[in-house]
């Protein structure tokens, strides 16, 4: 007589279903081990990158206005915060920016903007952290723990907030062009988020503006600043269909992030 299929084991795929509990197992934990390289990899290419982003750092504030250009030639920016003069005003006077990265983990991380003396605020540095909820624990392998593989931005990251200490309110961008009320999900037609400056005051980052920063423009920001990147989010759909076998194995470190149409 033939057992009856237990609940889990009919709602698992026939080619799971059929198979024993001990081959389901070294299936499992051979995908484990493939994640923890692939983070693991994802780990030290990042910290490999320190040295040289400190090198860069000294010489790229040789360069004049190399930050705010390079913050004015990212189409995300330019959408959401580029029509806005008295924030470009401001961001002359930005000199440097600079992304501290946490350790195990990269993905905690905090993003310093550096100021020349500005008639704005008296901050020499504003800054914006991301910092994990609570130390990562479970077995470790290869220097990193279980609770990685599970790691869901949104969900295990703290988002900081720091008061800008604006010198009058004349000047204070983040009381004159404050936020707008927050957006529905199915509502992403955002004609004036309000002050770039928002960003460093509030304590969440609806835009993910952070980890474009982190992720993207700081990571090769010469290439921003030359004007040779284009808004990848315009050819998502295209690609999608040619990238999809040729990125299955990456391992996003990002948060999900929301579109913002151009209005």
């Amino acid at each position: 007589m033939s057992k009856k299929p237990s609940a889990a084991r009919e709602d698992l795929p026939k080619q799971l279903a059929d198979l024993s509990p001990e081959h389901r197992q070294k299936l499992d934990a051979l995908e484990q081990e493939h994640d923890v390289i692939m983070l693991a990899d994802s780990f030290e290419s990042i910290y490999k990158m320190v040295a040289y982003h400190e090198k860069r750092r000294e010489q790229l504030k040789e360069i004049p206005k190399f930050w705010s250009t390079v913050l004015q030639n990212d189409n995300m920016f330019l959408t959401v915060y580029g029509n806005r003069a008295e924030d470009i005003e401001a961001l002359k006077y930005l000199e440097d920016i600079w992304v501290a990265r946490e350790k195990p983990d990269p993905r905690a991380f905090t993003i310093e903007m550096h100021f020349k003396e500005n008639p704005f605020f008296s901050n020499k540095v504003l800054k914006k952290e991301y910092k994990l909820k609570k130390p990562h624990s479970g077995k470790v392998i290869n220097g990193i723990y279980e609770s990685m593989i599970t790691f869901n931005p949104e969900r295990d990251t703290a988002i900081g907030k720091m008061k800008i200490d604006w010198k009058n309110d004349k000047v204070n961008l983040c009381k004159k062009y404050p936020p707008p009320p927050p957006a529905k999900e199915d509502d992403m037609e955002l004609e004036d988020m309000g002050s770039f400056f928002n960003f460093f005051e509030l304590p969440e980052d609806e835009l993910a503006i952070g980890d474009r920063l982190a992720q993207e423009i700081f990571i090769n920001p010469i290439s921003y600043f030359k004007g040779e990147t284009e808004d990848d989010d315009d050819d998502e759909d295209i690609d999608s269909s040619e990238d999809d076998d040729s990125d299955q194995d990456e391992i996003d470190l990002e948060r999900p992030r929301k579109k913002v149409k151009r209005v």
